[in-house]
């Protein structure tokens, strides 16, 4: 290793950033085995680097690698406000180190420790309580738990929050919001119900609740202390709305946590990734949208006045709230843009709708552009989406080489096309009219959406070569009714792929779209181990040549391929944003 690299490695406590160790290479401080060399230098095994260092200076250096401002002080106590990043071991270092540098006259009344009063978490903008001593450490607990000490906070939530909901906390409602939470949980993960033991009712106890206030060493009443006003709700492209919210809260050591848990549990989180936190699909910064913005409490000391310190919302919340607001501005722009683009559509159905934010456009005008046609759609369908298109493209190209096979065998026909999970059938019928000579079956579960597939069929005036059935992923092979139309030279399929823990992190208006063509168990992978397997039960339903076109999600290509092991892969096509989308499979002669 070069020696100014392993300086950079080993020595950032004294060199906390690049500018230290060029000063100090500069300077000569740097000795290898007791000689000066140059900062390439290649470091051998065994040996001894030396640093010269002014103690002042090193404190003045890894002061400066740290985000911290002394926003009041006293003898024996200082307020500081730290930045995100600032670990609590951090902020106990810097207390003692910059009344050091500037010389305190207090700082002779010992070697006590300086300890923080409220719990400091890494993640968040806070103002900390530093106390000397473990004696003035227990005067400011009595003056916490006594409510004596009040923290305000700024966070931006998600959603639109309801300033009577939010004003009619109390524990007892956190109680039974988090009793509500837990139910719906065991019921979503398929459990028994417990009963508490306290109260001998079905549902999983509140002691549970009780615990978790314990564990946090919050008094029992801390929601009865606490304060929600909001400031202001902003339009967001991504959740629908946000919130600005300011609280305050008395009694708590740790009351970031007590707002984050208020807010999850009202089911309008914080936005960050901590505990009891959610982040934006968009922004992803570890941490949390959330800052202490002022403190108020009575000095340790009796001849002084009570001690109010402020701190400013940070800059980088009002920055996401433009961003947001942006976005959003945007989204609506291109949403108006395809309801007017419809407009003259008389299935459309917009004289009778308006645009409600958050409602996909698809939904609103009733028509979405696929392939350069516009497909009716409804709730009861699957929007088309671009990446979709690359699906289309794929089962042409198996066609041309279909047909250019049987050119020169000789034993043309008419394609035979399945679309699987038909949903609108802008799928089969953008292929047919791709393919004037091919003739096909558009399957799916659902009769609402067979029901729109229909009207496309006659919108685009293909109802003599396309044909639609009820059927399943594991049942379509032994099915009478598609076996009429069988051998399938192809069976195209965008099945349902995505998990139901992912579904949970996208935004509401996917949510809006039927399930049943979303989401899949096995982690995703139920509809393609249900079409292999009815492959598998009925190998006839495809033609001697015949293949399968499946639409598969972001990185879930290996996944499919361990499923289809055993059938050769003849193509593997990629989407617009660069994405493999489309795998075509063929059974191996």
């Amino acid at each position: 290793m070069k020696l100014r690299n392993y300086l950079v490695q080993e020595f950032r406590d004294i060199l906390v950033i690049r500018s230290d160790i060029t000063q100090a290479l500069r300077e000569k401080r740097v000795h290898v085995n007791n000689a000066i060399t140059l900062d390439s230098h290649a470091l051998q095994s065994g040996d001894i680097i030396e640093v010269a260092v002014d103690p002042q200076q090193a404190v003045r250096s890894r002061l400066r690698g740290l985000d911290i401002e002394v926003m009041y002080r006293e003898p024996g106590m200082l307020v500081m406000l730290k930045a995100p990043g600032v670990s609590q071991p951090d902020v106990e270092w810097a207390a003692p180190a910059i009344l050091q540098l500037e010389d305190e006259v207090g700082r002779a009344e010992g070697e006590a420790e300086w300890i923080a009063v409220n719990k400091v978490e890494k993640g968040v903008r806070s103002l900390v309580v530093v106390v000397k001593g473990e004696e003035r450490r227990v005067k400011m607990m009595e003056q916490l738990r006594c409510g004596n000490v009040e923290f305000e906070i700024t966070a931006i939530c998600h959603g639109e929050i309801d300033q009577e909901t939010v004003s009619a906390v109390t524990t007892h409602t956190m109680k039974a919001a988090a009793a509500a939470s837990a139910t719906a949980a065991v019921e979503q993960a398929g459990g028994e119900e417990s009963t508490c033991e306290t109260s001998g009712e079905p549902g999983p106890c509140m002691d549970q609740f009780d615990l978790w206030l314990q564990y946090n060493h919050f008094p029992s009443d801390v929601f009865d202390h606490t304060c929600v006003h909001v400031e202001s709700i902003v339009a967001s492209s991504s959740v629908g709305h946000l919130s600005v919210i300011r609280s305050t809260v008395q009694r708590a050591r740790n009351p970031s946590l007590v707002i984050r848990r208020l807010l999850y549990e009202l089911h309008h989180p914080v936005v960050g990734t901590q505990n009891h936190a959610r982040p934006l699909p968009n922004h992803r910064d570890k941490g949390a949208l959330l800052a202490f913005t002022a403190l108020r409490m009575p000095s340790l000391h009796k001849d002084h006045p009570p001690i109010s310190v402020s701190a400013a919302v940070p800059p980088k919340f009002l920055s996401v709230c433009a961003r947001e607001t942006k976005f959003h501005a945007q989204r609506q722009q291109r949403d108006n843009a395809e309801i007017d683009r419809h407009a003259d559509q008389p299935q459309g159905e917009i004289g009778a709708v308006e645009l409600v934010d958050g409602v996909p456009a698809a939904y609103v005008s009733g028509m979405r552009e696929f392939c350069g046609r516009a497909f009716m759609v409804t709730r009861d369908t699957l929007i088309p989406r671009p990446s979709t298109e690359t699906l289309v493209a794929a089962a042409l190209a198996q066609i041309g080489q279909i047909k250019q096979i049987e050119r020169i065998t000789g034993a043309e026909h008419p394609p035979r096309i399945m679309d699987l999970g038909t949903g609108s059938g802008c799928i089969l019928l953008s292929v047919l009219l791709g393919a004037p000579t091919a003739c096909g079956l558009g399957v799916d579960i659902s009769t609402e959406a067979l029901a729109v597939a229909m009207r496309n069929t006659q919108l685009h005036m293909l109802q003599d070569r396309a044909a639609l059935e009820p059927g399943t992923f594991l049942g379509f092979s032994v099915d009478a009714a598609v076996l009429q139309h069988a051998p399938f030279d192809l069976i195209a399929c965008n099945p349902p792929y995505v998990s139901a823990k992912k579904i949970a992190r996208m935004h509401k208006a996917i949510k809006m779209e039927p399930r049943v063509a979303l989401v899949a168990e096995d982690g995703g992978y139920q509809a393609y181990r249900e079409i292999r397997a009815a492959l598998d039960e009925n190998p006839e339903v495809l033609s001697s040549k015949g293949c399968v076109a499946l639409e598969v999600g972001k990185d879930m290509e290996k996944g499919v391929r361990r499923i289809f092991l055993g059938w050769d892969e003849i193509d593997a096509r990629r989407d617009s944003q660069g994405f493999l989308r489309v795998l075509v499979f063929q059974r191996p002669e």
